[in-house]
């Protein structure tokens, strides 16, 4: 939790928040908030807590293919 956030962690974990926002699951001000949030945060542990009330989005094609 306390390793530092990369870029692409912080990119994944906002396009994770948008998908929530698009099903429903968050308001605007929800998704400004956390969108703003995430890319500011620091470490990985920071993110972590933004999706923590959050249901596991289900993987992508390209995440799937590359597991």
């Amino acid at each position: 939790p306390e390793l530092r956030a990369s870029d692409d962690d912080r990119e994944r974990v906002a396009r994770e928040i948008r998908e929530h926002y698009a099903a429903g699951r968050l308001d605007e001000d929800e998704l400004n908030e956390r969108l703003e949030t995430a890319y500011a945060a620091r470490t990985v542990g920071e993110l972590d807590t933004l999706r923590a009330d959050l249901p596991a989005l289900p993987a992508t094609l390209a995440v799937q293919q590359a597991a």
